[in-house]
Parts: structure tokens; sequence; C-alpha cells
């Protein structure tokens, strides 16, 4: 969505990816990695669960992301830097919610403590450092998210729900997140790239700013699928999860003059339409 959203502005985008990496050889940038104005970093191998069970990917995200620092540092004009890190994990937990950008930053869990990491090795990368920018983006959601175990629970249950099997609540339906619409992230990002107006703080929350139970997001889930709530299965809680969190996003809109446009139910039933409509071509 984001590459979408830049071409749609007219900026001219190059996708790098393990089959298509950065460089060209040892220390060797792509060419048009030589003539980026801005790189928008959202590589990653863990997810919440991943980061429990296998910790080594962590540091093998950091080391690949610490490769590509080195090697823009290197250059006469850096762009700058824009890292996706983690809203709704690196905040500590104590403090009360909404968490501003000068919240505590905590995390109790290895994905929070990995997301937290990458930032220090941005934040601390010299000249390139002053220039970088963390977008802790709270609980994305929307068309095409993978339905991964330990995240995306939007994705997990709709895609439960498309194959008739009944979705799970981990922990206390209380329990509040922040979700926010895919396209609004993709606007904030791309008002990273088109900023002029001066520097921008090095720290930047995306999120809705609004609070969702669990139990109130299966609720409406449940609405906009036609499903019945009663087929909802109550677990206990993961260790890597947190009572309450939500997100201020009040200096994005003071930086950018961005703000979350996507209603949750709009885009849950955008979200709901492409999970059927990719049910639909597989049945075909």
């Amino acid at each position: 969505m984001l590459v979408r959203t830049l071409r749609a502005g007219g900026v001219r985008v190059a996708e790098y990816t393990r089959e298509t990496p950065f460089l060209t050889g040892p220390g060797v940038p792509d060419d048009q990695l030589l003539s980026a104005r801005t790189v928008f970093w959202l590589a990653t191998s863990i997810n919440p669960a991943v980061a429990d069970a296998e910790p080594w990917r962590a540091q093998e995200d950091r080391d690949t992301f610490a490769s590509m620092l080195r090697t823009v540092g290197q250059l006469a004009n850096p762009p700058r830097i824009v890292l996706i890190s983690s809203g709704g994990t690196v905040y500590d937990p104590a403090g009360e919610p909404p968490y501003r950008e000068d919240s505590p930053t905590v995390p109790p869990s290895a994905y929070g403590q990995a997301k937290l990491a990458m930032e220090g090795c941005l934040l601390t990368a010299g000249p390139v450092g002053e220039r970088g920018l963390v977008a802790r983006v709270a609980n994305a959601y929307g068309p095409g998210q993978p339905a991964a175990s330990g995240q995306g629970v939007i994705a997990y249950w709709m895609r439960a729900l498309a194959r008739g099997e009944p979705i799970t609540l981990f922990g206390d339906p209380s329990t509040t997140r922040d979700f926010v619409y895919v396209d609004d992230i993709a606007e904030a990002l791309a008002a990273v790239h088109d900023h002029h107006a001066g520097p921008l703080p090095p720290v930047l929350n995306v999120g809705s700013g609004v609070p969702t139970s669990l139990g109130d997001l299966a609720e409406a889930v449940c609405d906009v699928t036609s499903t019945p709530f009663s087929g909802v299965r109550r677990e206990s809680a993961r260790g890597f999860d947190i009572p309450h969190s939500w997100l201020d996003v009040g200096l994005a809109g003071e930086s950018l003059g961005w703000k979350p446009r996507t209603p949750l139910r709009t885009g849950l039933s955008a979200a709901w339409r492409h999970v059927l409509d990719a049910v639909g071509r597989g049945a075909r």
C-alpha cells in the first residue's frame, strides 16, 4: 500500500526484498538507492510469537539494518531513513496510555525489545541518524494483511471466519489496542517523504489514537462478517500480551498535517471484502 500511495503521488519507487537486495556487491549500493531521497525500512523476519521462540532472527534483522545504515552513511547525499517500529510494544506497560513519543520505553516482550534496539541503531547512526525518523505504528490492519499466528488479530479472525471456523480471543476482552488502517499508515509515511518544511521529530506515533477493546473488536468483526458473536472462543493471555495500549498521535498531526481518516468498521468492511474476493478466486 505504501508503494501504491507513493506512486500515485508521482514518486518513483524502487522495491528491495531478500530476492532483490539493496546491495549489488559487498558494500555496493544499487543505483536507485544512490539517488533515493527517502528509504522506508519495513523489512522484518519476526512477529511477537517468532521473537519469543527464535530470538536469533531479531539479531539477523538488526545486522541487515545496520549494514544498510553503513552503506548509505558513505553516500555523499544520504537519504532520510524511516524505520517502521512498533507503537504497540515498545512503551512501558506500567505507564498510562495513550502513549506519547516521550513516554517511557520499557518493552516487556522480546519483540518490543528487538524493535527498540533497531530504533537505537538508527538514531545513533551519526549524520544518517540525525535525519532518521522512527515511525511507531500501532496495530496495522487492512486488505491483504497476512494471517500470521501471534500478530494481526483482524486478519487471523477473518481468515478463520471465511473457513467457517470459530475465532479465538486471547486474554481479557477488556484488553485495549489501537487499530490503524493501512491506507492511513501509508498516507502518514508519504507525508514524511513529502515534508520539506524544516526538520521532523526523530520519533512519530502513527495510529488511530483510539482504544478499542478486544471484546468490542470481536463484536464488530462478527457484525461486519454476519457471524454470530456466540462463536467466539476464549483462551488465556499469551506471554507477550499487555493489558492496554494506544497512542497519542497529536505530534504527527502537528508535524505532518496528518490524521487518521478511516473509521474501524469502514476498514473492517474493506478487509472482509478482500478476504471474500480471495476465497472466491481460490474457489475458481
